[in-house]
């Protein structure tokens, strides 16, 4: 019920912004994970973004890469060896202060 208020309310006024934004952020995910790039934090941003076409009604394939999505993010230290992370995740925890 929320979720079908906030629709009405806030996104279909604004449709052409919110699937600019949808859009986009699909991208950036899915080049984020092809490359290997903060593999944890892009899995939960399409695990999120996957909730919402899952609260909005839609289901077709959505239950599987929800499911891969968490798999992901469960999994995101062994990027660390064959994707972007491999460079970046140093760099991160040493800005950070961290030992990696």
């Amino acid at each position: 019920m929320w979720y079908a208020n906030f629709l009405s309310s806030t996104v279909l006024p604004n449709a052409a912004t919110w699937s600019n934004m949808v859009a986009l952020g699909e991208f950036l995910v899915g080049v984020a994970l092809i490359l290997g790039f903060l593999v944890g934090i892009s899995a939960f941003f399409g695990v999120f973004m996957n909730l919402n076409y899952l609260l909005a009604g839609t289901v077709s394939a959505n239950p599987i890469f929800l499911m891969l999505g968490i798999f992901l993010m469960l999994t995101w230290r062994v990027s660390g060896y064959i994707g972007l992370d491999y460079y970046v995740l140093p760099k991160i925890a040493r800005f950070l202060g961290r030992r990696h």
